[in-house]
């Protein structure tokens, strides 16, 4: 599976890079988020994105907010990253359009889990779409 991440920190990128090869993932790596829209509007562009909220050009909550209008059809999972705290910071991303939120220094195992939750959830969708489909071409 591919995975977008999106953030300018060169060293964050790099770990992040290093998390999802080793758990067996594509990382898709964009330094900001004028350059991750180039990627968004791809057809098979990665579904599950992992954002920093601070970034030159565009930050994280204005991706988000435009990536979800692009194709408000299209099933994401996008997970804000960022070195903001407190319960202002996290409504804000929730807000924004992210469907999860993390905390910088990043845990591996926290968003290992994380990660994975966005996978099955994903994945649900997907369910429910061809279900969906099959309904209406009347297969089912």
């Amino acid at each position: 599976m591919k995975i977008l991440v999106v953030d300018d920190c060169c060293s964050t990128c790099s770990l992040l890079e290093k998390y999802l090869i080793d758990w067996g993932y594509e990382p898709v790596i964009t330094k900001d988020g004028v350059e991750a829209l180039h990627v968004i509007t791809n057809a098979n562009a990665p579904r599950l994105m992992i954002v920093d909220w601070m970034m030159p050009n565009m930050d994280g909550p204005s991706l988000i907010q435009q990536t979800r209008e692009i194709n408000p059809n299209r099933s994401n999972y996008i997970i804000m990253l960022t070195a903001k705290a407190g319960d202002e910071a996290v409504v804000s991303a929730f807000e924004s359009g992210a469907d999860d939120y993390l905390a910088k220094p990043i845990d591996a195992d926290e968003l290992y889990g994380r990660i994975r939750e966005g996978e099955n959830i994903l994945a649900r969708h997907d369910d429910v779409g061809q279900t969906m489909d099959d309904i209406y071409l009347g297969t089912k």
